[in-house]
């Protein structure tokens, strides 16, 4: 047994330099779905994270820890610290950020700790790759963005990854500059026309995708049901840009994992006022397995 503790430091340098984030969406979007698919089925853990929720001055930041073992022919435990401070753009620095240290689970070492800002857009933009391939239509061509983020980046190239009829990406944020950046660079790389609007709604009104990556709480909540057309696929990545009514209009309800009915975004907040129950939803881990049933119409 070799008993030296050898231990990779990686910085977001040098993760950009291994490639990882310039290779294929659909590779991350399988590997999402493989590891969905082992924790639905009891090879691993994905328990509820921790998290901090700063006060006074501090309001609106939070810190989370996320623990996460997947095994299989994966066999890999982790842990990420995950940091949001939304003002820090108006300083030029990023409003989430994240180390992750990962462990060896037959000895419990410590093998590599590395910035995962990066991994982290990547791995939770593909996540709407992910639903879009089980619960969107494959007919969709109107997508509805909020919010042009880092983690807008990989989800678009996830939602065109899967959604081969999309022609029209509506785009709105905040700061038209950010905006008309995530256009300039984007359409290069999806090969589709990005259009600037200026609210919300004329975005994700009656978009057949409706795709949110903002930094808002709960209480801010601003998608109306009646923005919501029949047959849509909504995406909720960024957790709380549904209003609690948009959400009672849903058909149906998937989660990635039950920790999201434990924290205070909005489906957690919505179980502990009595308003959803985590029993009516669908683990998409079970989709995946074949255990629980995709779209089943087209106005769903």
């Amino acid at each position: 047994m070799d008993k030296s503790a050898k231990l990779l430091w990686l910085s977001q340098e040098d993760v950009i330099a291994t490639g990882v984030l310039d290779d294929d969406i659909g590779k991350i979007i399988d590997a999402e779905i493989k590891a969905y698919s082992l924790i639905a089925n009891g090879e691993g853990a994905d328990p509820v994270a921790p998290q901090v929720h700063f006060q006074g001055d501090q309001a609106g930041n939070i810190f989370a820890i996320h623990p996460a073992w997947v095994a299989g022919d994966v066999n890999v435990a982790g842990m990420k610290l995950g940091a949001r401070a939304p003002e820090n753009r108006k300083v030029g620095m990023p409003s989430i950020t994240s180390i992750v240290e990962m462990i060896n689970p037959e000895n419990g070492r410590p093998f590599c700790i590395g910035d995962s800002t990066l991994m982290t857009a990547y791995r939770t933009g593909a996540t709407t790759g992910v639903g879009a391939r089980y619960f969107a239509r494959k007919d969709s061509e109107v997508v509805g963005l909020c919010g042009a983020s880092v983690m807008g980046r990989p989800q678009i190239m996830a939602i065109c990854h899967e959604l081969k009829n999309i022609k029209e990406i509506r785009l709105y944020d905040l700061y038209q500059e950010k905006a008309e950046a995530f256009k300039a660079e984007m359409e290069p790389i999806i090969g589709k026309t990005i259009t600037v609007v200026d609210s919300a709604e004329k975005a994700l009104k009656d978009a057949d995708v409706i795709a949110p990556t903002t930094l808002v709480s709960a209480k801010n909540a601003y998608i109306k049901p009646e923005w919501l057309k029949p047959g849509a696929f909504c995406a909720n990545i960024s957790d709380n840009d549904y209003t609690f009514d948009a959400v009672k209009k849903m058909d149906r309800i998937c989660y990635d994992s039950k920790k999201q009915f434990g924290i205070p975004v909005t489906m957690g907040l919505m179980k502990e006022a009595g308003l959803l129950n985590p029993d009516d939803c669908v683990q998409i881990g079970d989709v995946i397995n074949g255990k629980a049933p995709g779209r089943q119409s087209d106005k769903e």
